[in-house]
């Protein structure tokens, strides 16, 4: 920790000078932000912001340059997005490549950076003891990298992979078809991640010289802004921003902002895009002024607010009562240049896409009836008082994600208005919102309409021709729009089913915080086959609560059919009220219903206010629910559509659902599930829902701004209601299939992707007491921390085997699970399997001769993280609710058991595991990968089981 001297005194205006440098108070922060925030600036003009934040277990720090993808040259797209990259490759103080990254995660924290279209963004978190060295080697980034030339000829291929990594992500390949309709003049148009083919070295140009180029026109002080947070006083802090940042140079160099319009036609264009998925979207983009210097006023969230509407009457829900949409969200872009995007997303059931004449001529219907009505004053004033009313009561930030947002939005925001930015000043005037209104210009719409189906021809002025996106092979065409659209557009006119929202009126009323303050949960109601719990916790100043309601029900999910006709109840159920749910969530009320393996579990939280009547309302609406057969079949072929789906997930992801999925009982395969799901009708559902709600039992958990008194009164309304329906019942307890000690197990799992992924989980398969458990899971986040580093650096730095390379700490329930995971575009499984058995081989060489200071220094990181204090209601209102729902008698003292173990545990003690584990005396390895490679059963076992069901309470 930093011992610098307090070198301040006061001056007359009350700021406070250290050395030449004013610090100013930054003031309007929320008045539930226990943090101070004061400002300075270093001789060489870089701005820090300092955050002394008393709640701070882990600190941190970020640093943002205004830069990214739109400063690319033209002939290297991609380079910002890897000067970012080389940045972690050494520098002239620490040249190790790795030696930034082991620095930090041997101490307890996490790192990363973000390349966006003007911004740049690096940023860590670490253990306190820690902070000063991760300032010494974070801050040489932005002073003396080292941009070795064998590096960079190295990492690109680590760039090429993230992006090959996403050929087939939706989301990337609809945005950078949607490009080709923008101005190409615009650097919105350009590829922006880079790959092998533009960072390669030019004729007279090789890519180091390009990255110094880009790195010395850019990365100046005064083109960059910093954030400190931790907890300690200003004075410190600004004592390590000088010792440490005040290397950074600043020789500015001028920058020509002007950009281009985005569109630069004056005609609606049209463009249709081949989905590789089950999937129907039609999305609209109106160019509109930009709007980041609106941040006061945010005249857009008029716009949004209305048209994304889901309350009854809405756009929304005129849609959806016809089966003909089945999401829909309005809303901006960030600014690019001088302009942004207005969108709206609309995504369309098969029936409306059959019927897209329909959708389009009510969306454009709309848009009109809102440009030509007047400016409504309420929606005005109700979305400042709530965007005020969450401000003053926003949950605790912690320090990373504060450090990165407060950085990012110090490059473009009024050092005053840093913090006040976060929340409306006042509302928009009448001018600003009409202006904007008129900006939904058809002369400045591009019409995307994304679907795996037929698309619409009488839209096209002429017979779509199709081309290739090159950067994602996406097959697209564009097109300029028929006459008949045309109409549609310009014509259509407010009807009867699209009306403007009322008042809304679940905004609180009541802020007063309760005096109740309990130490735990208790119960405090407790019937035949009903168990109600509260704990009164004011402790965070908020007027906020949880409810917690599982409904437990025999059979809910013992068979792949009965977990369908659960998850088929609550999507259903749920698409049934989004009309009415909408208000109370735009008013910081909500609510989620899931499904599990023992019933059904309905969750409230937000403002306590009318929390406790909204939940009463909800579950009389579940038990009145009765579906339609046509809202069935619509559910049953969305269901459908998401299983088929999910093989189209990163390849990463679905190794780690396998994973859980494999070696936990009573689990379905997706080919079990979707076979299973072909057969089942409405009269099934209605069969399962009547068993549901005729016999079952309750358990209940308030807790928050909430008394006992209130929370009983609660508990007694849902005991009144149902109980001659309650009974009492033994739940399932969740439990993790018995595995053969040195068994190694293969299994490949569905995935469209081209990548090989493999996740290498190395499981404990000894008998498990809890305490042993504990104590085992322990050893495994050790050794977690102690491997995490090699095995990133050894695979990814040196053999570039893949850009998603780490290790995971996975364990389960009472099993402690290690996993090692590469994802590739370039390497089969059998070199990924291969590289990862010969890291495991020498680290079973390395870790008997770990210092004993490594040893400590991992084991602190993991004891820093256990003993963190919850910030926010629900950090402790989701653990204790896991404890009471169980089927085992709740354990409140979970964290202190974990803590009592983990002091104990002795270097000596923690080689003697790690020498059985890594020799597979009492641990069995599943290999799950996502392509086939040679092998014999006679080495591998391959395993026949799998698929996904939520299992959580």
């Amino acid at each position: 920790m930093s011992t610098h001297a307090d070198n301040t005194h006061p001056t007359k205006d009350n700021t406070t000078t250290m050395i030449n440098s004013p610090i100013l108070t930054i003031q309007n922060k929320s008045t539930s932000d226990k943090n101070s925030y004061h400002l300075i600036t270093l001789p060489n003009h870089l701005k820090v912001l300092l955050v002394s934040d008393p709640q701070a277990e882990r600190y941190s720090a970020s640093l943002s340059v205004k830069v990214g993808s739109f400063q690319d040259p033209k002939n290297q797209q991609g380079l910002a997005h890897f000067l970012e990259h080389m940045l972690f490759l050494g520098t002239e103080k620490f040249p190790e490549p790795g030696n930034y990254q082991s620095y930090i995660n041997t101490h307890g924290g996490s790192h990363n950076a973000y390349t966006s279209t003007d911004t740049t963004n690096y940023y860590f978190d670490i253990t306190p003891s820690a902070y000063e060295g991760a300032l010494d080697r974070f801050s040489q980034f932005f002073i003396s990298p080292l941009f070795s030339d064998e590096l960079a000829q190295r990492e690109k291929n680590a760039v090429d992979a993230e992006y090959k990594a996403k050929l087939k992500d939706e989301n990337r390949r609809n945005n950078q078809a949607l490009k080709t309709l923008t101005n190409p003049d615009h650097p919105y148009s350009h590829f922006t991640v880079g790959s092998l083919e533009t960072l390669k070295d030019r004729p007279g140009s090789p890519l180091r010289k390009q990255l110094l180029t880009l790195y010395k026109n850019n990365y100046y002080a005064e083109n960059m802004a910093l954030v400190l947070v931790a907890n300690l006083p200003y004075s410190q802090l600004a004592a390590l921003a000088k010792d440490y940042f005040s290397g950074i140079s600043n020789h500015h160099t001028p920058h020509n902002d002007h950009l281009p319009e985005l569109i630069n036609s004056n005609k609606t264009k049209l463009q249709f895009v081949r989905s590789l998925i089950d999937n129907n979207t039609l999305n609209l983009y109106y160019q509109i002024d930009a709007q980041g210097n609106n941040y006061k006023t945010q005249p857009s969230r008029y716009l949004s607010y209305i048209l994304g509407n889901e309350n009854k009457g809405s756009l929304y829900a005129s849609l959806k009562s016809e089966g003909l949409i089945s999401g829909l969200s309005a809303g901006i872009s960030t600014d690019y240049g001088n302009h942004a995007f207005f969108q709206l997303k609309i995504r369309l059931t098969n029936d409306g896409l059959t019927q897209i004449e329909t959708v389009a001529r009510r969306t454009f219907a709309t848009i009109s009836l809102l440009k030509s009505s007047p400016v409504n004053p309420l929606y005005l004033q109700e979305g400042l008082k709530l965007s005020q009313l969450m401000f003053n009561h926003q949950n605790y930030v912690d320090p990373q994600n504060l450090a990165r947002t407060l950085s990012a939005k110090m490059l473009n925001v009024p050092t005053e208005d840093i913090l006040s930015s976060f929340r409306l000043e006042t509302a928009a005037s009448d001018q600003q919102v009409q202006t904007l209104l008129q900006q939904l210009n058809p002369d400045k719409l591009l019409i995307q309409l994304v679907t795996d189906k037929t698309f619409p021809e009488s839209w096209t002025k002429k017979t779509p021709t199709w081309q290739i996106e090159p950067w994602y092979n996406s097959e697209y065409s564009n097109n300029n729009i028929s006459q008949s659209l045309a109409n549609i557009i310009n014509l259509s006119v407010k009807n009867t089913h699209v009306s403007l929202p009322e008042k809304n009126p679940f905004i609180p009323e009541s802020l007063a915080i309760v005096t109740e303050q309990d130490t735990e949960p208790k119960i405090i109601f407790e019937k035949k086959g009903i168990t109600y719990w509260n704990k009164s916790d004011p402790s965070f100043a908020k007027p906020t609560a949880m409810n917690f309601l599982a409904i437990r029900f025999d059979h809910a999910a013992d068979t792949a059919k009965r977990t369908l006709l659960n998850r088929l109840w609550t999507r259903l159920f749920n698409d049934s009220i989004s009309e009415l749910t909408y208000a109370p969530y735009i008013a910081g009320l909500g609510y989620s219903f899931y499904p599990h393996s023992n019933g059904v579990t309905l969750r409230t939280s937000g403002y306590s206010d009318k929390q406790n009547n909204y939940e009463i309302w909800l579950i009389d609406q579940l038990f009145l629910f009765r579906p339609t057969l046509e809202r069935f079949n619509l559910a049953k072929k969305q269901l459908e559509t998401d299983l088929n789906n999910q093989k189209s997930r990163q390849a990463y992801n679905n190794a780690n659902s396998a994973l859980n999925i494999l070696i936990t009982k009573n689990c379905f395969t997706t080919e079990q599930l979707k076979e299973a799901l072909d057969s089942l009708t409405l009269q099934d559902l209605q069969a399962f829902t009547k068993q549901a709600r005729d016999k079952f039992d309750i358990v209940g958990y308030s807790t928050g701004n909430t008394t006992k008194e209130q929370s009983i009164q609660l508990a007694q309304s849902i005991f009144l209601r149902f109980k001659d329906r309650l009974i009492s019942r033994k739940p399932l307890e969740i439990e993790t299939k018995p595995l053969t000690p040195q068994g190694r197990h293969h299994y490949q799992f569905p995935s469209t992707s081209d990548d090989c992924a493999v996740l290498y989980a190395l499981i404990d398969t000894s008998s498990q007491t809890k305490n042993k458990a504990i104590t085992e899971k322990a050893y495994f986040s050790i050794l977690r921390t102690l491997i995490s580093s090699p095995f990133y650096q050894e695979l990814r730095t040196d053999q570039q085997l893949g850009y998603i390379v780490g290790v995971q700490d996975l364990s389960i329930r009472n099993t402690p699970i290690l996993g090692l995971l590469v994802q590739s575009p370039n390497n089969d499984t059998s070199t990924i399997i291969n590289a990862m058995e010969d890291f495991l081989t020498k680290q079973r060489e390395r870790l008997p001769n770990i210092s004993t200071s490594e040893f400590d220094n991992a084991k602190k990181a993991l004891l820093q993280q256990l003993g963190r204090e919850a910030k926010n209601l629900s950090d402790n209102a989701i653990e204790e609710w896991h404890q009471i729902a169980k089927p085992t008698s709740p354990d409140f003292q979970t964290k202190e058991d974990w803590i009592h173990h983990v002091e104990k545990i002795q270097r000596e003690d923690f080689l003697e595991f790690i020498k059985r584990k890594l020799q597979s005396k009492d641990t069995a390895k599943i290999i799950i990968h996502n392509q086939t490679f040679p092998t014999t059963l006679t080495e591998q076992q391959s395993w026949k089981e799998t698929t996904p069901t939520s299992n959580n309470l």
